[in-house]
């Protein structure tokens, strides 16, 4: 059952003759409880594909279907509380809150959500717990490695149990023994649990744990590359 389909997606950003067409109209379905990544050069229009389909930014042009919602057709509140009741974000730079421990930080988006604060206080542990971060809860971002803060970062997305978990390059900032490691966690989260995961990476080695690769050059997908479960590479 695909829990994403995009149908002819544009992203053009300018006005006039100052136009750039970053997306020249993509097709794309992803099943649910699949682990695709999207691969291609910098300036390809991978990570502007990426934000079409989680809900971060609109396309010029085409339909976005996300576990049955046409999400163009929603306004901005509405928007936002399907970002927040739906999906999960882990971005390359982290994203964390530098006041606030790992604990707090992975209970914001629960507090966002109306979950009181004891229950999303154990929820927050628990996630933690999760991606293998033990008792750093009281930690600070600033008292954490890279490695750490992103794996803080994977806490708070999937502590809501998001259907979808998007990550943007979320090995760009970590050297190659963390980065391995956020990609095995992702890849853990996708096999054990049936996370559906959407990642853009530039890295061949790290998008080997994937059902699919999805390749573009120029704002077109090019190639998509079938390596297991989910498909032709079955």
């Amino acid at each position: 059952m695909s829990i994403i389909v995009a149908k002819n997606i544009h992203r053009k950003f300018g006005k006039d003759k100052l136009i750039t067409h970053v997306l020249k109209g993509i097709d794309i379905s992803i099943e649910e409880g699949e682990f695709v990544a999207i691969m291609g050069k910098s300036g390809a229009g991978k990570s502007t594909l990426m934000y079409q389909l989680s809900v971060l930014d609109e396309p010029t042009e085409g339909t976005v279907e996300i576990d049955g919602t046409e999400v163009v057709d929603l306004n901005e509140r509405e928007k936002t509380e399907f970002r927040l009741n739906t999906l999960g974000y882990v971005f390359q730079d982290y994203a964390l809150v530098p006041d606030l421990s790992a604990e707090e930080n992975v209970m914001i988006p629960l507090l966002m959500k109306g979950m009181p604060w004891e229950e999303a206080k154990l929820q927050a542990k628990k996630s933690i717990d999760e991606v293998g971060m033990v008792g750093k809860y009281p930690n600070l971002p600033s008292e954490l490695s890279g490695g750490e803060q992103q794996r803080v970062a994977i806490a708070r997305a999937i502590a809501g149990k998001p259907k979808i978990l998007f990550a943007d390059e979320p090995t760009a900032n970590l050297d190659t023994v963390s980065g391995t490691q956020v990609v095995d966690l992702i890849t853990s989260l996708n096999k054990n649990h049936g996370q559906t995961v959407v990642m853009v990476t530039h890295e061949r080695e790290y998008a080997m744990g994937c059902n699919r690769i999805i390749h573009m050059e120029d704002g077109l997908v090019t190639n998509i590359e079938y390596l297991g479960r989910f498909g032709r590479g079955e």
